[in-house]
């Protein structure tokens, strides 16, 4: 009797190394993938499910607008199949020695076919706003973008692909009713934040992003003042900071003009939560 529970558990034994070998073999056999932010991320995973591991190389809090690739993010992404790209300043700083020095890694522009806008102050030199992430209808075109290199990559993948591209498709435009249905009857179209990274969002929504930043630094006192006359006379309540930004001007506003400070983060990873959540504060503070 002993010797048969013995001989059960060996082969209980062996069967489960047999699995764990293949599933880290599985697991070792997953491409991974480099999107720049986090909001990449959530759209690739919607398309690409359990397919693929994702490398996201800004880290936590950070300003995508003033970021520097260490030796630790370039090995991650020298590691990756794919590196999908959204028109970002350090993407084209780098762009030309990622061609040269990862001769296999294939990069993919996710903002193929949306046409860009100009940033909203001269600090940029008519350089394109990449914010493009922000809009639930462009990131239909990204999705499309994203699928397009995915099935090129991996054919063997494309049903399953394609059906997660449609379910995703299809809650893009459910988020874009939500969205448009919290704003409907707002008064006022002037809404405050700190940085201007919600310009496609605005246009999409009929909305006008006034931003504290000038020409890409905190205001000098002669336009603080000016901000806080248009602040009064508007009768605006809220004023949005983003993540990883000063907050000195915005406190100063806040503090002047009896306003509250409310904190967003457009390179959230909760990507729809996030927009739901901007909404909700802009159709109560635009009332």
């Amino acid at each position: 009797m002993v010797k048969k529970i013995f001989f059960l558990f060996a082969i209980l034994l062996s069967f489960l190394n047999l699995t764990w070998a293949k599933d880290i073999k599985n697991h070792k056999d997953i491409p991974t993938l480099s999107v720049s932010i986090p909001p990449q991320a959530f759209f690739v995973e919607k398309i690409a499910g359990d397919t693929v591991k994702i490398n996201i190389i800004l880290p936590p809090n950070a300003n995508e607008h003033h970021f520097e690739f260490k030796p630790s993010v370039m090995k991650k992404l020298e590691q990756s199949k794919i590196y999908f790209t959204i028109g970002l300043e350090f993407e084209k700083i780098f762009i030309d020695k990622f061609h040269h020095n990862f001769p296999s890694l294939e990069i993919s522009n996710m903002q193929k076919n949306i046409k860009l806008l100009d940033f909203q102050d001269s600090h940029h030199d008519h350089q394109k706003d990449p914010h493009t992430w922000l809009d639930p209808i462009l990131v239909q075109t990204m999705a499309l973008n994203i699928y397009d290199t995915l099935i090129q990559k991996y054919p063997e993948n494309k049903n399953f692909y394609k059906e997660n591209l449609n379910k995703f498709l299809a809650e893009l435009d459910n988020l874009n009713l939500q969205i448009s249905s919290k704003l409907e009857n707002i008064k006022q179209k002037e809404f405050i934040v700190y940085h201007p990274s919600w310009t496609y969002f605005a246009k999409r929504y009929h909305l006008i992003q006034i931003p504290v930043e000038i020409l890409g630094k905190e205001p000098k006192i002669k336009e603080l003042k000016q901000l806080i006359t248009f602040i009064k006379d508007k009768q605006i309540k809220t004023i949005f900071v983003q993540n990883g930004f000063p907050e000195n001007a915005a406190k100063t506003l806040a503090h002047q003009c009896d306003a509250q400070i409310y904190v967003i983060n457009h390179l959230s990873k909760d990507w729809e939560k996030e927009l739901l959540k901007f909404s909700d504060a802009l159709s109560k503070s635009l009332k």
